[in-house]
Parts: structure tokens; C-alpha cells; sequence
């Protein structure tokens, strides 16, 4: 929810510019193509980031095995010391709930933390305040 919210106040300040842009390249007679190309570029990769999620998703595949390895040492009984990296992430705090539930918090808050948590995508037992469903173990989530 957040990063729709961003993005609709990049999407203005884009469209502002854009417009600032265009009116003074017509003012000036020279060729409004290529501001009108770079704004289209730039507001394609606006909505894009704010619908799709891509770099979180591409951060996540690349730092996924990491994931799996933490979890697999958390449900063995093992102690991970925090911080620890896990791929392209800064894990700040692990909780293993009793229904087998991992939970590394990149960003653990008592009112809600913000995280990946290995569960599956249709049973995701957290009090959500928005979830990007990243695969059939791993989501995105931020609590309420």
C-alpha cells in the first residue's frame, strides 16, 4: 500500500515536470519527441515498480536460497545470531512460530514488523497491513 502511495505522488511530480518540460520546449521551438519518449519511460517504469513489485521480486529471487538455508538451520534448533545477511537482505530479527512458521523481520517493530515469512500463499496467519505474495513459501508482508 505504501508503494502505491508513492507511487501516485511520483506519477504527479512526473506528469508536472513532463508538462513543465513540454511547454517550455515548445516555447523555446525545439522538438517535444524526446521529453514526451522519456516521460512515458518514466512514468511505464513508475507504474510498473507500483503494480508489480519487480525489484523486490528480483532482490527475492536472488537472495531465496539464503532464505531456505536460514529456515532449514532455524527449524533444526539452531541459534542465527541477528543481524545477518541473507542475500541481498539485512535480517534483524528470526521467530519460528509453533505452526512451523519462519519469520525473518527486516524490520522488526512491536506495533508491526515488515518481512518475509515462509508460509503458504493462501494461509498467511498475521494480522496484515499489506503482503506481496512472492512465491508458495516466501511473501512479503508488513502487520498492523
Amino acid at each position: 500500500m505504501a508503494v502505491e502511495f508513492v507511487g501516485l505522488i511520483l506519477l504527479a511530480v512526473a506528469l508536472v515536470i513532463s508538462y513543465l518540460l513540454v511547454a517550455h520546449r515548445r516555447y523555446t521551438w525545439r522538438a517535444v519527441l524526446p521529453v514526451l519518449v522519456m516521460s512515458l519511460v518514466c512514468l511505464s517504469i513508475i507504474i510498473s515498480i507500483s503494480e508489480t513489485h519487480w525489484p523486490l521480486r528480483i532482490t527475492y529471487a536472488l537472495s531465496r536460497d539464503a532464505f531456505d538455508s536460514i529456515a532449514q538451520r532455524v527449524r533444526a534448533g539452531e541459534h542465527v545470531p541477528v543481524p545477518v545477511r541473507a542475500g541481498l537482505f539485512t535480517i534483524r530479527r528470526i521467530d519460528a512460530s509453533y505452526r512451523g512458521i519462519v519469520c525473518l523481520w527486516t524490520h522488526p517493530h512491536p506495533g508491526g514488523s515488515t518481512g518475509f515469512v515462509q508460509c503458504p500463499r493462501d494461509d498467511v496467519p498475521f494480522n496484515l497491513w499489506s503482503i506481496v505474495r512472492l512465491d508458495d513459501r516466501w511473501q512479503f508482508i508488513s502487520e498492523d
